[in-house]
């Protein structure tokens, strides 16, 4: 006599529910390891691109401000590796090797540096 597909002999040793009355059982989540790789890979490239994000807008302002300096004048070589003060007069920009505490009657726009890219890095101002 044959047995319906519903019936075993060996009930117990099935790795799955053999009749109705059986437990629920439940499919075991073979992508979760995906997922949480998949949350580190995200996080990977978030940071990655925060640090390129925030590269760029240093470049830009390293940009602006070879621009500036550029723009202004000057009758001097500028030696690498030199701090330069930026002042302007009768809205004219101009470069000088000049500090703004030997100066003061100029109008001082800020201290920049020579680089060896021929790029212009504007030095922050510190107050003591």
């Amino acid at each position: 006599m044959k047995k319906p597909e519903s019936v075993t002999t060996f009930a117990a040793t099935m790795p799955y529910p053999t009749h109705v009355g059986a437990p629920a059982f439940t499919v075991p989540d073979v992508l979760q390891h995906k997922k949480e790789r998949g949350v580190t890979a995200t996080h990977f490239f978030e940071t990655k691109f925060d640090e390129l994000k925030e590269e760029y807008f240093k470049l830009v302002k390293l940009a602006e401000d070879t621009q500036l300096v550029y723009e202004a004048s000057y009758s001097f070589l500028p030696i690498v590796g030199k701090v330069y003060s930026l002042y302007v007069k009768n809205d004219k920009l101009f470069l000088s090797i000049i500090e703004p505490q030997r100066w003061p009657q100029m109008t001082f726009k800020g201290s920049f540096k020579f680089t060896s890219d021929n790029t212009w890095e504007k030095i922050e101002e510190t107050s003591d």
